[in-house]
């Protein structure tokens, strides 16, 4: 296996950057911590720069400096955020409101053409819903 040419964490930072000079940047999400509503390997998110943090936003945090995630927040404070993906049965990180660095727009999935069909935009329309309703079932624990 041949290693890249570029590290996730400069990929990460290059990102991170663009979406500081106020651009949205798409990506595509690796890993399976946020499964079933956003699928690693197959789905892009779109980051925009973070506004007023709110729970279940899905953002892009930097975690005890070293690592990042793309997870929901679950709780917000002043001095703290708490971030939980939607795989995870357990275990969450905790960040500052300054570790947020990117809010996603949105998830997309796309067919081998690269255009959303609408049976793309259905899919996508029923997952966003239920995802809404588990986070608010979750949160009344």
């Amino acid at each position: 296996m041949t290693k890249p040419a570029v590290s996730d964490e400069q990929i990460l930072s290059d990102a991170v950057r663009l979406v500081n000079e106020g651009l949205a940047v798409t990506m595509l999400v690796k890993g399976r911590s946020m499964l079933p509503f956003i699928l690693g390997g197959r789905e892009s998110v779109v980051l925009t720069r973070p506004g007023t943090v709110k729970p279940g936003d899905v953002v892009l945090a930097r975690i005890d400096g070293r690592r990042y995630v793309l997870h929901r927040v679950m709780e917000v404070s002043a001095d703290k955020v708490v971030l939980m993906g939607d795989g995870n049965i357990r275990g969450q990180e905790i960040c500052t409101p300054a570790d947020v660095l990117a809010c996603r727009c949105g998830a997309t999935c796309w067919p081998s053409t690269n255009e959303p069909s609408s049976e793309t935009a259905r899919y996508n329309n029923i997952r966003h819903e239920t995802q809404r309703r588990i986070y608010t079932a979750r949160s009344l624990r």
